[in-house]
C-alpha cells in the first residue's frame, strides 16, 4: 500500500464519520420526533392544575411519551453509541429551559389573562402550550448544537 492508497482510506474513514454524526443527530430530531416529545411535555406539564384522577393519567402520559420516544429511538437506532457528559448536560439544559418557559407563561398566563389556577383552561395549560412550541421553535438550534457535540464527542460507542 503506498502513502496515497493510506491517506485516501483515511479521507473515506473521516467522511463515513461525519456522515454516521450528521445521521445521528438528524434521526434525534427528526420532526416527528420532536413532535411527539412536545406532546409529552405538554401533558405533562398541562396536567399539573387538573383534578386527581386526571392528573395522574395525563402526567404518566405526557412522561411515557417523552421517555418512550426516547428508549424506542436508542433501540431502533442503526449506530449504537454512548452519549458523552457534554450532551447529558445539554439535554439536562434543554429541559431546565423549557420548565422556564413553562414558568413563565404560567406567570404570564395569570398577569395577562387572569387564568384560573386549577382546570382544564388553567395557566399550567396556558405555560404548557408555551414551553411545547419553544421545544419545536429550539429544535433549529437544538440540531446545531448537538451536531457540534456529537463532532466534539469523537468515536465514542
Amino acid at each position: 500500500m503506498n502513502p496515497h492508497d493510506a491517506q485516501s482510506s483515511l479521507d473515506d474513514i473521516r467522511r463515513f464519520q461525519d456522515t454516521t454524526r450528521n445521521e445521528i443527530v438528524r434521526r434525534a430530531f427528526a420532526m416527528p420526533r420532536v413532535i411527539v416529545v412536545a406532546l409529552g411535555l405538554f401533558l405533562g406539564f398541562a396536567s399539573i392544575d387538573l383534578e386527581t384522577p386526571w392528573r395522574l393519567i395525563c402526567f404518566a402520559l405526557g412522561f411515557f411519551l417523552y421517555i418512550g420516544v426516547g428508549i424506542v429511538y436508542e433501540y431502533r437506532a442503526a449506530v449504537q453509541r454512548q452519549p458523552t457528559m457534554q450532551e447529558m448536560l445539554y439535554h439536562g439544559m434543554v429541559l431546565i429551559g423549557v420548565f422556564v418557559v413553562f414558568v413563565v407563561g404560567r406567570v404570564l398566563a395569570f398577569a395577562l389573562f387572569h387564568a384560573p389556577a386549577h382546570g382544564l383552561m388553567s395557566q399550567a395549560m396556558a405555560g404548557a402550550v408555551l414551553a411545547a412550541v419553544a421545544y419545536v421553535a429550539a429544535t433549529p438550534i437544538n440540531r446545531s448544537v448537538m451536531r457540534s457535540l456529537v463532532r466534539q464527542g469523537g468515536g465514542r460507542g
